[in-house]
């Protein structure tokens, strides 16, 4: 009979597998850290560019029906114009009112008794909408968009056109 000594040993200890498992798992965690924070900002991208896209498409509208308007009386009906509501009359007698109502902007085009009313999204809760039309024949007129969140500075973004258009 033959006695071995000093046999190779095949496998890991303890402490080995130990330090492997613990490696994985802290790549691991890196990695899912890494996907949770891409995936958080591409969220805040895709927002960023929805209220980029909101807020174009109200200003090219504004724009137009400003353009197109010969004027923004003071009042239609029971409405008045003010800081929070613009009436603007085309030459054709139709009326186009943009009112800030509930926090949201709603765009109602009136022809004689028949109404259509368009709500345009522009942004947060924390925003308000304010409408300057200075005197004169030809006013710029300016809607201005506040955005005063809870927590951070005030913003504001202005559109504005003159009433009939360029008169350059």
């Amino acid at each position: 009979m033959t006695v071995r000594t000093g046999t190779a040993r095949t496998g890991f200890t303890l402490i080995e597998l130990l330090v492997v498992l613990w490696a994985l798992t802290v790549a691991l965690g890196l990695g899912v850290a890494l996907l949770l924070a891409a995936m958080r900002s591409n969220q805040v991208g895709a927002a960023t560019l929805r209220d980029l896209s909101r807020r174009a498409e109200l200003a090219d509208q504004f724009r137009g029906d400003v353009a197109r308007a010969d004027a923004a009386p003071d009042r239609l009906g029971e409405l008045a114009a003010g800081p929070t509501c613009l009436i603007l009359r085309s030459p054709g007698g139709t009326h186009v009112v943009y009112r800030w109502e509930g926090g949201k902007m709603v765009r109602t085009v009136c022809v004689g008794d028949k109404e259509s009313r368009r709500p345009f999204p522009v942004g947060t809760d924390d925003m308000t909408v304010e409408f300057t039309r200075p005197a004169g024949d030809r006013p710029v007129i300016t809607l201005r968009l506040i955005e005063a969140p809870a927590r951070g500075a005030k913003r504001q973004s202005e559109v504005s056109a003159a009433l009939g258009g360029d008169t350059r």
